[in-house]
């Protein structure tokens, strides 16, 4: 353990969110100091296009949805340019696809910006001037729950428009701002066949495989792995699952800490079939592990959009996930396994999530239903394969999304918002 590691295990939680609310309310009122200093400067033109501003070569969620985002205006044909700036952490930045387009300098007369709410007025105050002066400034924010936490509200002060991949995230938003908050969702399209198949993870050919996938960044308990876990060990005991070849993979990113991973090792002690991927692994290799498995399970809380769920529907791999949130925009009866659920409150602040904000728990008996009907119905489970890769294919597709991002561009222009 560094020492950057053993300050944080000895500082009490109280003390942490104390310092932390500190920070905030010095990054917060240097930041809004900035913008109002920024907005008495003299009017710049821009020639019309976007300046794309995040962490595009960072194999995070974050990263993913800069880079969707990229590819969606690169197939529309709308001019832009990347600014790569890096998020804090040490994140794997193996992403290089859209190196071709990342300038020194902004171009454009609009700045699409990839950076969450919680790194934003600190990253407001790096942001070279002539990078802000003059643009029209769009949040590209993503969020999981129903409320935002109170510190994040000046930010958008900041901005002139919120863009959201979800309407769930949209309403949060619309709560806090009469500014223009808008759905411009993902569009999925990977590229098939996946290029490695099982064998590239040392996987068994024969064994029906389970997966579950969550990051540490995104506070595992959202992702609620536990869950999935039990779920599993319900579906299936032991000796069924050592003798028909059932199993289970567990794909962790960002492991800082072993203890949470040695807990589902000790869980899962009994199976033979389970398989922990801590690697980081490149864009390529996410979507053929998801491709490799038999079954994704996503027992969430609360998404914000759900990206690996939606590629797995593509992929035509059946998805089990809670039903609600972001994913029930994109899933049905017919596309999906859709758990029921109760919602419950935080008792405690966990990462950026307030306590008393409301979540949903997953019902594991239904889970445990599903589980046990994919493996063993056959039809049923090619039924919710087709259905899910002809429904994502269809309603989340380039040209679709293009046409929006186009619209809502020509909107803007025409309302004399660009100068």
């Amino acid at each position: 353990m560094g020492i950057k590691d053993t300050v944080k295990a000895i500082i009490p939680n109280t003390l942490k969110y104390r310092i932390k609310r500190g920070l905030n309310q010095y990054y917060n009122r240097s930041m809004l100091k900035r913008y109002h200093q920024l907005s008495e400067g003299k009017q710049m033109h821009y020639p019309m296009g976007i300046n794309l501003i995040g962490d595009i070569k960072a194999e995070t969620g974050l990263g993913q949805s800069m880079r969707i985002l990229a590819k969606i205006l690169d197939e529309n044909q709308i001019p832009f340019v990347v600014l790569q700036m890096n998020q804090p952490g040490n994140l794997a930045r193996n992403q290089g696809d859209w190196d071709h387009k990342i300038s020194e300098k902004a171009q454009y007369a609009i700045n699409i910006i990839h950076i969450n709410n919680s790194e934003w007025a600190e990253s407001y105050l790096q942001f070279p001037e002539d990078v802000l002066l003059g643009r029209y400034n769009i949040a590209y924010w993503l969020w999981e729950l129903e409320q935002l936490p109170k510190q994040w509200l000046p930010c958008i002060e900041t901005i002139d428009e919120i863009w959201a991949p979800s309407e769930f995230i949209c309403a949060c938003y619309r709560q806090y701002t009469d500014k223009p908050v808008i759905k411009i969702p993902y569009s999925i399209h990977l590229k098939t066949p996946v290029e490695f198949d099982r064998m590239h993870f040392d996987l068994p050919e024969d064994v029906f495989l389970f997966l579950i996938m969550y990051d540490f960044k995104s506070i595992s308990e959202r992702k609620n792995p536990k869950g999935m876990v039990d779920a599993f060990c319900k579906a299936f005991a032991p000796e069924e699952a050592n003798a028909n070849k059932i199993g289970l993979i567990v794909k962790i990113n960002h492991v800082e800490s072993k203890q949470e991973l040695n807990t589902l090792k000790e869980e899962l002690q009994e199976y033979k079939h389970v398989y922990y991927i801590t690697d980081n692994l490149s864009r390529k290799e996410v979507e053929a592990l998801i491709a490799s498995a038999d079954v994704l399970v996503s027992l969430h809380r609360s998404e914000g959009f759900g990206l690996p769920l939606a590629e797995a529907m593509y992929l035509g791999t059946p998805v089990i996930a809670t039903n609600w949130s972001a994913t029930t925009e994109f899933m049905t009866d017919e596309t999906a396994c859709l758990v029921d659920y109760k919602m419950v409150l935080l008792d405690k602040q966990l990462g950026p999530y307030p306590a008393g904000s409301r979540w949903a728990e997953a019902d594991i008996s239904q889970a445990v239903k599903y589980m046990q009907q994919l493996y063993q119905d056959s039809a049923y489970y090619e039924q919710i394969k087709s259905a899910a890769s002809y429904a994502i294919r269809d309603n989340l597709n380039y040209h679709l999304v293009g046409k929006l991002i186009s619209s809502r561009l020509q909107e803007i222009h025409e309302f004399d918002k660009i100068i």
